[in-house]
């Protein structure tokens, strides 16, 4: 559905009613983002989002614009995208082939025999449009994010009449808010639309309850593949929905299908203005001569749980969201506003950074320090991008809802990049790097949860594809939690590492929290993906566990064949980084079950395993390898580094106790480059500090928001991608503390925290105050002209803590918190 009445005039857009004027009055605080302009397209536009809720607001003067989602909208239901895959069946011709050196030969039978169908999509699910008369030009705007309370402003001046715009998403109350005011009564005249791309929705209004309904279905199958591609590949038989059984297309073949199986959804807006009045027109409400307006926003989905039909077993949307809206409307605006203030700020105000007193480049709009970043004239900046992150995960991803994917909450697009599914052979799992250490624990639980529910086709998968115990997960999932490999190729989507990946994150939570309840109930999930590994890894014939069937995630080797050819290839056997998620899990599984005083066999098991794995190898570059031979890289300076996971996000490198791996590590980073995506670039930044080169580690931070950054402050793959932001964030945790190393493998508590491990010259003083380490200590540090001037630990109860400071380990007794 597209609505396209608007106010005569309206046919051109905002800017061309805004003059450009500079409102120098404005001062922002070191929160905030600020713009003098409003968004021309949906990348510039500020996000706020309550955890499930989502807008982009644009801060349009004649047309306000909110691009909405609710976080539960994908295409597809439980089992939708289930094909018959026997992995089992070629297990014995494909790892000959490998032994053979015949790799391209087993990847073709990998992509051709061991791939699925394409993943759900994430769907939008509308948009909210305040269509103002046309006025004069408007001066004096601002256009403003406060990161410290999560509302958005718009302000601006019209025919001698100054106008304000108060917008947020509320976490306690399910809602969207919306204040509209003006200093001169009367002043206030515009239509209230929603709108919504999918051709399903229906929108009424009524004006006598002052309120707009709009209510419809996502599609129940959306491919994100050219129809020619799939027929070229002769995968056909993977999409029954636009395939019959002999190739041929069906009269209705789409690459979106509203087939009636989808999720339905409803969207609710209720206004109360204090003068003028409202009336209908044309499915909206149109608003006359008042002095304010209140709008409230809420919407539902038919979405619930992972394996229940969102049209047998749906809930009522429409229910659901009138509830949340009449529970909302009985509050008044400052109300909502005092609740989600007091809601966000719990989780915001726990961290505070100060990097360098203001500049006068640190004066200037969001969207211009961004491009002037890298001038080195406003390194306090990194300040605003780390507390921005921490908004986006609070934003984003909030305890009973969902995990943040690839765009986090905020999509606009029917068929989005990369379906905007979760890809977890990195990107999920970065989008919660900074969720411990920037003391948000609270908002992995949408992560951690989602694990377990992963968990259930996975050991489906691992049953009844590949014929293993335990539980498996590829490289990409959906809100279906389905487990099997996604289309494509075998470079990307042959990678059955994720539950060893997703096991970490239960881990790191005990880590940090020290919850043994949350070991108990997580230890099941670490065993079984313990108990698969175990099954997949073979003896290379040398005594040496590996696995099997290999690829280092979306990279290629070059080879020589058999004829002396060169050939290009991403199947082997053994990728380093295979080798290092099962040595991470193995150990963190083994003080697991130390821990919980349990399963001695198999404790056994993985001591024996262990010490059978293929060591970490240095090829001729002086590099750490990527592969189990030293193959020369397709593409040097590839996005990817997965076979530094030892270095981060696992501990098993570091510089002290394995400096030989080390300086592998390091010459790794060196041939590989400083350039790459946005969420490459963070990935470096954690590296980088891992190795305790603060000035290189800023380097990359400095790349990452200079180049990689979009004037809203969204990362860019390109396309927005929103794992870079995160990214960016935890690794400016890691250049300020550190608390990986253990004290030994066995000790699961105590750990070394590490004060200023990796700080640059660009940040000669500062103070942070409430980052989270491992042993669940909370760690303030203030240091000046790059040295250490104090610090504060603090933890449940005291204790003593081991701490590295310049250089020197004491042991320090923690103030009880």
């Amino acid at each position: 559905m597209k609505t396209m009445t608007r106010w005569p005039a309206l046919a051109a857009l905002s800017l061309v009613f805004w003059n450009g004027a500079q409102a120098e009055e404005f001062i922002p605080d070191s929160s905030t983002l600020w713009y003098r302009h409003p968004a021309a397209k949906w990348e510039e536009a500020n996000p706020i989002g309550n955890g499930r809720l989502g807008a982009m607001i644009f801060g349009g003067v004649t047309n306000e614009h909110l691009s909405l989602n609710e976080n539960t909208l994908y295409s597809g239901y439980p089992g939708y995208r289930d094909v018959r895959l026997k992995i089992a069946d070629d297990f014995a011709t494909i790892t000959n082939l490998i032994a053979g050196r015949q790799f391209a030969e087993a990847e073709r039978i990998v992509n051709e025999k061991w791939l699925g169908a394409a993943q759900a999509c994430y769907q939008p699910l509308g948009d909210l449009y305040l269509d103002f008369a046309p006025s004069a030009n408007a001066t004096n705007y601002v256009r403003e994010l406060d990161l410290a309370t999560a509302v958005c402003r718009v302000r601006y001046q019209a025919d001698g009449v100054n106008y304000t715009r108060e917008i947020f998403a509320s976490h306690p109350d399910e809602v969207i808010a919306i204040r509209l005011t003006a200093d001169k009564p009367g002043s206030l005249n515009f239509r209230v639309r929603l709108d919504s791309p999918h051709p399903t929705a229906t929108t009424k209004a009524n004006a006598g309850e002052q309120k707009l309904t709009m209510a419809g279905q996502v599609p129940g199958f959306v491919l994100r593949r050219d129809l020619n591609t799939v027929e070229k590949k002769k995968e056909t038989w993977k999409y029954p929905q636009v395939w019959d059984e002999k190739g041929n297309r069906r009269p209705d073949a789409k690459t979106v299908i509203y087939d009636g199986k989808g999720l339905f959804f409803d969207a609710r807006l209720k206004l109360e203005t204090k003068g003028g009045k409202v009336s209908s027109e044309t499915n909206s409400l149109v608003v006359a001569g008042a002095d304010e307006v209140i709008l409230v926003f809420t919407a539902a989905s038919s979405f619930n749980g992972f394996n229940k039909s969102p049209t047998r077993e749906g809930v009522d949307a429409g229910a659901k969201a009138e509830q949340w809206l009449q529970a909302a409307a009985r509050l008044r605006f400052a109300e909502l506003l005092a609740r989600h203030t007091r809601d966000y700020r719990t989780l915001f105000d726990r961290v505070s950074l100060d990097l360098g007193a203001p500049t006068e480049q640190s004066k200037l709009p969001t969207d211009e320090r961004i491009k002037k970043f890298s001038s080195g004239e406003d390194a306090g900046f990194a300040a605003v991008y780390f507390q921005f992150g921490r908004y986006l995960l609070i934003s984003g991803s909030r305890s009973g809802g969902q995990p943040l994917n690839l765009q986090g909450l905020w999509n606009q697009q029917i068929i989005p990049p990369w379906a905007s599914a979760y890809t977890i052979n990195i990107n999920t799992e970065m989008n919660y790097w900074p969720a411990e250490p920037a003391n948000l624990p609270e908002c992995a639980e949408p992560l951690l949860r989602m694990i377990r529910e992963l968990a259930v086709d996975g050991a489906r998968v691992a049953r009844e594809v590949y014929g293993r115990r335990g539980w498996v997960a590829h490289h990409n999932t959906t809100i279906w939690r389905d487990a099997q490999p996604v289309d494509g190729a075998a470079q990307a989507a042959f990678w059955p590492m994720a539950a060893g990946w997703f096991c970490q994150h239960l881990y790191e939570h005990y880590l940090f929290s020290g919850d043994r309840q949350f070991l108990r109930e997580a230890y099941p999930l670490m065993k079984g993906a313990c108990e698969f590994y175990l099954d997949w890894l073979v003896d290379d014939g040398q005594g040496r566990l590996v696995t099997p069937v290999s690829t280092s995630p979306e990279n290629n080797f070059s080879y020589a064949d058999e004829s002396g050819k060169k050939q290009r290839a991403s199947v082997s056997s053994g990728c380093t980084m295979d080798l290092a998620i099962i040595r991470d899990l193995f150990g963190n599984t083994l003080r697991a079950a130390e821990v919980l005083g349990t399963d001695a066999d198999f404790r056994a098991t993985i001591k024996t395993t262990l010490a059978k794995l293929l060591p970490y190898q240095i090829g001729a570059q002086g590099r750490l390898q990527e592969w189990q031979e030293d193959f020369a890289d397709a593409e040097l300076a590839h996005r990817h580094v997965s076979h530094l996971f030892a270095l981060h996000p696992s501990a098993q490198i570091t510089v002290r106790n394995t400096p030989e791996l080390a300086a592998a590590a390091k010459r790794t980073l060196e041939l590989r480059g400083d350039g790459g995506t946005g969420w490459s670039k963070a990935w470096k930044v954690n590296f980088w500090a891992r190795l305790e080169d603060g000035d290189h580690a800023f380097k990359m931070l400095s790349e990452l928001i200079s180049k990689s950054t979009l004037p809203n402050m969204f990362d860019t793959h390109p396309p927005f991608q929103i794992d870079g932001n995160f990214g960016g964030t935890a690794g400016i945790c890691e250049m300020l503390l550190q608390s990986h190393v253990r004290e030994s493998e066995i000790s699961n508590l105590q750990f070394e925290i590490e004060l200023l491990p990796a700080l640059p010259k660009a940040w000669p003083s500062g103070s942070v105050r409430g980052l989270r380490a491992r042993g669940n200590v909370t760690v303030d540090i203030t240091w000046k002209d790059g040295k250490l001037v104090s610090y504060r630990l603090a933890s449940p109860e005291p204790r003593p803590v081991k701490v590295r400071v310049n250089g020197e380990v004491k042991i320090v007794m923690a103030e009880k918190r």
